[in-house]
C-alpha cells in the first residue's frame, strides 16, 4: 500500500476549545505601534517568554531530581511550592514551608538538567532575601480575583528591579497534547500591592498539539489574538512549552511566527480561521 500523501505542506492546529462563554462580538481594537515600538515589544515578549520559560522549565526538572533521590518528597505535607533564582547562567530552585523556610533546594543549568546535588536540608533554613521577596510578591499575586480556567495554576515570579516583581499564573494541565494558553495572566507587585494585572485571552481557550493521524505533518498551532497589536510573552512561554511553533494572527491582519522563542512577520501564509483569544 502506497503511504498516504500529505494534504498541504503546512498544516495548523486550530484550537481545541473556548470554555469560557461567549466575549462580545467587537472588542476593542488594539491601538496600532510604529515601526520602533514594534520592535521593543517584540523583543519584550521575547524575553519575558524565554525568561518565564526557563524558570518553569527548572522548577519542573529540579521536582523530577528530588522525587529520584527521596521519594518521600511527594508526601511530605510540608512543602508549599517552591521560589527559582537565576544566578550565573543557572537556576537554584528552593523548596519552601509555611513558615516561610527552606526545605530543599537544587542548582539547575538552563538546559534543565540538574547542575549539583540535590539539598535535602535536616532543619529548615531561612530564605534569602530574594527568595523572600519573591515569596512575598508571588503570595500576594496569589490573592489577586481573575478569571481562572483550570483548577490548578503554576506560577513563575520574575525580578524587574527597584523592588518591583511580575508574577505569571499559568494554568497547569496533566494533558501532554493541550496548551492551555486561557487563563493566563500577569500581575505586577511593588510597595507591598498589586499594581497592576491583565489577562491575555478573553476566554478559556486551549490549543493542541496532536498530530493529525492522516498523513497530514503538522507544524505549528494558530490562534487569534485580540488585545494586543503583537505576540504576548505568554505567547512565546506556551510556544516553548509545547515545543511547536505558535501563528498569531492579530486584528490588523497580521500573521506573527513564534518558532524558537522567536517572533517573525509571516506575509506569506494564509490565515485559516480560528478562534479569538
Amino acid at each position: 500500500m502506497k503511504p498516504a500523501r500529505a494534504w498541504a505542506t503546512l498544516v495548523l492546529l486550530m484550537p481545541l476549545m473556548a470554555l469560557a462563554q461567549d466575549a462580545p462580538t467587537t472588542p476593542p481594537t488594539p491601538t496600532p505601534l510604529s515601526a520602533a515600538d514594534t520592535a521593543a515589544a517584540l523583543s519584550r515578549a521575547e524575553r519575558l517568554g524565554k525568561a518565564i520559560f526557563l524558570q518553569d522549565l527548572a522548577a519542573e526538572r529540579a521536582t523530577d531530581a528530588i522525587r529520584a533521590k527521596y521519594r518521600a518528597f511527594g508526601k511530605d505535607a510540608r512543602v508549599r511550592g517552591w521560589i527559582t533564582e537565576e544566578h550565573d547562567g543557572q537556576y537554584r530552585v528552593s523548596y519552601i514551608d509555611a513558615t516561610p523556610a527552606v526545605l530543599y533546594r537544587v542548582e539547575m543549568a538552563a538546559d534543565g538538567t540538574p547542575a549539583g546535588e540535590v539539598q535535602v536540608l535536616s532543619e529548615p533554613e531561612p530564605l534569602s532575601a530574594y527568595e523572600a521577596a519573591a515569596t512575598t510578591a508571588r503570595t500576594l499575586a496569589m490573592t489577586a480575583q481573575v478569571a481562572p480556567c483550570a483548577k490548578a495554576y503554576n506560577s513563575v515570579a520574575l525580578p524587574e528591579g527597584e523592588g518591583r516583581w511580575a508574577v505569571y499564573l499559568l494554568p497547569a494541565t496533566t494533558l501532554p497534547n493541550v496548551v492551555p494558553l486561557g487563563g493566563s495572566h500577569r500581575l505586577d507587585i511593588a510597595d507591598g500591592r498589586i499594581t497592576a494585572s491583565r489577562g491575555f485571552t478573553r476566554t478559556c481557550i486551549q490549543l493542541g498539539r496532536t498530530p493529525s493521524k492522516r498523513g497530514v505533518t503538522v507544524v505549528g498551532m494558530m490562534v487569534t489574538h485580540l488585545l494586543d497589536p503583537t505576540p504576548t510573552e505568554v505567547h512565546v512561554y506556551w510556544s516553548l512549552w509545547a515545543r511547536t511553533p505558535m501563528y498569531v494572527a492579530t486584528t490588523d491582519g497580521q500573521l506573527w511566527e513564534i518558532r524558537d522563542g522567536r517572533i517573525h512577520k509571516r506575509d506569506d501564509v494564509a490565515q485559516g480561521p480560528a478562534s479569538g483569544s
